[in-house]
């Protein structure tokens, strides 16, 4: 913001699995501020971050993340509350890549879960600063030691700083072991003596721990002992900004307790965007790398990391600022497609409130409305001088229905909408299945392409069926033929048509695609007739013997023909190369194949043994299983068959804190029960038809 430095702005996402009180948390970060005058509520509607409709619905949850400035004293603070559910948590994903912190939230009762080890390895892995929020100690079975041990099975170092006083319904404050002083709702005060000795060994580890990150402290501390407020303040600002500590703050959110060191901490521990990680871009002009300051007199740069409908602005870009100074009417590129325009008013956001500012520097996170050609993932860059900034990675969505109007006179209605959903949602997308015919909608599960078609009749008042999808199979040869004859002869007084080729047809390796051989010798096809034949066959590829599927993996050989000097065209030609094709199509034992996909799946230890076992039962081959903390990684080629409705049977499987993601490999011959089965539905669907 204008009036505050660079020195003193702060970006960060509360990130985490799914219901473990990140929306909490960050009503309770802003009422602790003092930029909001009570704790919103998400199931009551009262939330200042839950705010879209479908998030009220589900009492509160986050299905889009959802971005919050204030200020507290002299700083400029901008939070960002990011889903948990793995539905949505691709939205999550592409805005740590425009932050520099962030702030794990953990359960409490339950600590570390897929989800939480997720979002953790995405912010380390992109070099956020993160610390870690204990939530949730004053529920019943709340275990602060345990939940803290979690977080070393995901790979982090924790640290305490502060410990719970009291637990369940007795948590009545925390102890700071930084200041070693109690601290709760009525203020500051002396440790309770039943947790001095507790405090005293849990303050000896933190000084061990920090002196661990510098030589320079380690030194000292082996010399002294003990380590200053200043030193400990320098080593812990050092392993967090390295990744080598994780900060464990406990408390509530809902109470609130534990605020209050979290919120010192996230001003004192996490990078202002001058300390943050390096941005490398390429000057537009020369194509010379070059590295950005976060300086307001550097060339503007900025990262698009969300998009949103707003009912009274349209369409708003968020964006961050990586170096320079954005205000309106400056001229920009579109540093991703190359379109140039002016920004218009910068908005800085409050949840689904905005005003307008004069002007945002480095780190700063404001939005623009109404800018064209610009979507979630592109990077913006001066007119003159800029420098490009690689683009945001997209998730890819990893299940797909297949979606048709309610109402016939809705298709054109539908598309439009629902690329302006897609504009909103870059991990769903929309494309039409060649091969099927099918519109299909994708999405991260089942959930999400829900979601989306419920936001279709909220927004645009649109009703859709969710359909499965056909599955893309393909037929192929499993024997050779050779020599079959293609022919056409068409005489009717006048100009005939005629037309004879001889094609053999044998099996080509899986993959291969479609290949035509010209083997002619002597004359009996012309030259310029040759290419009708391969259209013809190719035409022809394009329903099997089968069930009327594609054809893949063939090689035809054009080897003989005859032809008429008058009655001989391409168009006879091209029918011959059809008709052989099928004819040699029938003798070649045509058998059906289907997409198999390369799917990973993350769960705890507990289930693994469930979700290999369900895996078999799909015909599945589980290629590998590894360990990351307390949660199973399996690696597994399932046909895409069996894992249409996979994501409600995951979450059934591991109580909601599995994930999965999902790719096409290659395709496999159908076994041979399943293949007689799925020809006679298609063939059956065909007639009906």
């Amino acid at each position: 913001m204008k009036d505050v430095p660079v020195s003193a702005t702060r970006n960060f996402a509360l990130i985490g699995h799914s219901a473990d009180g990140k929306t909490s948390l960050g009503e309770a970060i802003l009422c602790q501020a003092g930029a909001i005058p009570s704790l919103g509520n998400g199931p009551a509607g009262t939330s200042v971050l839950a705010t879209l409709p479908e998030e009220k619905e589900r009492q509160g949850s986050t299905i889009s993340t959802a971005v919050y400035a204030f200020d507290h004293e002299a700083r400029h603070l901008t939070l960002l509350d990011t889903p948990g559910d793995p539905n949505f948590q691709g939205d999550g994903v592409l805005a740590l890549h425009a932050l520099d912190g962030a702030v794990l939230v953990v359960s409490g009762a339950e600590g570390a879960k897929v989800g939480t080890e997720r979002m953790f390895r995405t912010a380390r892995g992109l070099g956020l600063a993160v610390l870690a929020f204990v939530n949730g100690l004053d529920r019943e079975h709340a275990d602060f030691d345990a939940a803290v041990l979690s977080l070393v099975d995901i790979g982090a170092r924790p640290v305490p700083l502060t410990l719970p006083i009291g637990a369940g319904a007795e948590l009545s404050g925390v102890v700071d072991l930084l200041a070693m002083q109690a601290c709760g709702p009525g203020g500051t005060g002396e440790i309770p003596a039943a947790l001095a000795a507790e405090a005293a060994a849990a303050r000896a580890q933190l000084v061990e721990a920090v002196a661990e990150c510098d030589d320079e402290l380690i030194e000292h501390y082996l010399e002294s002992g003990e380590l200053s407020d200043d030193e400990m303040r320098r080593g812990l600002v050092a392993g967090v900004r390295a990744g080598k500590l994780l900060p464990i703050f406990a408390g509530s959110a809902t109470r609130p307790i534990g605020l209050e060191p979290l919120l010192r901490a996230l001003e004192e521990l996490l990078p202002s965007p001058a300390e943050a990680r390096r941005w490398v871009g390429q000057e537009i002009a020369t194509g010379t790398e070059r590295t950005l300051a976060a300086r307001p007199d550097e060339p503007f740069a900025a990262l698009v990391f969300k998009t949103v409908i707003d009912r009274y602005a349209g369409l708003l870009s968020v964006f961050r600022v990586v170096s320079g100074t954005a205000h309106a009417d400056l001229g920009i590129v579109n540093a991703t497609n190359g379109t140039r325009q002016k920004l218009g008013k910068i908005l800085l956001l409050r949840g689904h409130e905005h005003s307008e500012v004069p002007e945002a520097g480095p780190g700063d996170i404001v939005a623009v409305a109404k800018l064209k050609d610009v979507h979630t993932g592109h990077a913006l860059a001066a007119e003159k001088g800029g420098v490009a900034l690689a683009p945001i990675p997209i998730p890819k969505g990893v299940l797909s229905y297949a979606i048709v109007a309610k109402s016939k006179g809705d298709e054109d209605k539908l598309f439009t909408s629902l690329a302006r959903l897609v504009e909103e949602d870059p991990t769903l997308h929309i494309d039409r299945d060649p091969h099927t015919g099918q519109f299909l909608l994708t999405g991260m599960g089942e959930l999400h392409i829900r979601i989306a078609a419920e936001r279709l009749q909220r927004m645009f008042g649109l009703e859709i069926d969710l359909q499965r999808p056909k599955i893309p199979y393909r037929e192929t040869f499993t024997r050779s033929v050779t020599k079959v004859e293609g022919k056409l002869k068409k005489q009717t007084g006048g100009k005939g048509m005629y037309g004879v080729c001889y094609l053999s047809v044998e099996p080509a390796p899986r993959g291969a695609g479609f290949e035509f051989l010209d083997e002619i010798v002597g004359g009996s096809i012309p030259r310029n007739l040759i290419p009708a034949v391969e259209k013809g066959v190719q035409e022809a590829l394009a329903e099997g013997p089968l069930a009327g599927f594609p054809v893949v993996d063939v090689r035809v050989r054009c080897i003989d023909g005859k032809h008429h000097p008058v009655d001989s065209n391409e168009m006879a030609f091209k029918l011959a190369g059809s008709f052989g094709f099928k004819a040699a199509a029938e003798q070649a034992h045509p058998t059906l194949l289907e997409p198999m996909m390369n799917v990973e799946v993350a769960a705890p230890d507990a289930q693994m043994g469930d979700v290999i076992g369900d895996l078999n039962s799909r015909r599945g081959r589980v290629q590998s299983t590894d360990q990351r903390g307390g949660t199973s990684v399996i690696k597994a080629q399932v046909p895409m068959a069996e894992m249409l409705e996979y994501a409600s049977v995951l979450t059934s499987l591991t109580g909601g804190q599995g994930a999965f993601e999902m790719a096409f490999s290659h395709y496999e011959e159908v076994p041979a029960q399943l293949r007689d089965k799925i020809v006679g539905e298609a063939k059956a669907a065909t007639s009906h038809g």
